[in-house]
């Protein structure tokens, strides 16, 4: 089991009742930088590949679920208020995730042939935390103050449709 998973789901919650899907997913940035510096230090370690890998392959879906949130439930409601302030468009936040994924494929096939993994694990954690700048920069720091708590609410309903249970 991943660590860190109970304050994660607590964070979610905290936030869950506020009716704030930002912090929801400021939640999971937070964990998954904890999570890239955890691992960081076991690659160095030629023992722990293993875990290592193990680790990743239970990470990969719940990525997967995180970019689902963001590009089927978040990004859409936020698309029209982006441009609205000019902040633009969250367009480039798609082939970043792209990105991610390819990164983390590339990733879990270094672990597989058990070489290479410290270059492909330093290549997903510069794109998933660049990635994270960009989204809390750009869009996580304007975005909450134009979602009117029905938007809010809408969101957080579509987690739920994700498999992401809100406890609402």
């Amino acid at each position: 089991m991943l660590p860190g998973l109970d304050v994660l789901e607590a964070k979610r919650r905290a936030a869950t009742e506020q009716e704030d899907p930002t912090a929801f997913l400021l939640a999971d940035h937070e964990w998954l930088r904890d999570l890239l510096e955890t691992y960081r230090s076991a690659l160095k370690s030629e023992d722990r590949l293993d875990e290592v890998r193990a680790a990743m392959v239970e990470l990969r879906p719940l990525l997967d679920v995180h970019i689902r949130l963001e590009e089927e439930a978040y990004f859409p409601a936020i698309e029209p208020l982006m441009k609205e302030i000019g902040q633009g468009s969250t367009f480039d936040m798609y082939g970043e995730h792209d990105a991610i994924r390819i990164r983390f494929d590339q990733l879990l096939e270094a672990l597989e042939r058990g070489n290479g993994a410290a270059a492909a694990y330093a290549a997903l954690a510069r794109s998933l935390l660049v990635h994270f700048e960009n989204e809390e920069d750009l869009i996580f720091a304007e975005a909450p103050k134009h979602l009117t708590p029905e938007a809010r609410r809408e969101v957080l309903d579509k987690f739920d449709s994700i498999g992401v249970a809100t406890s609402r």
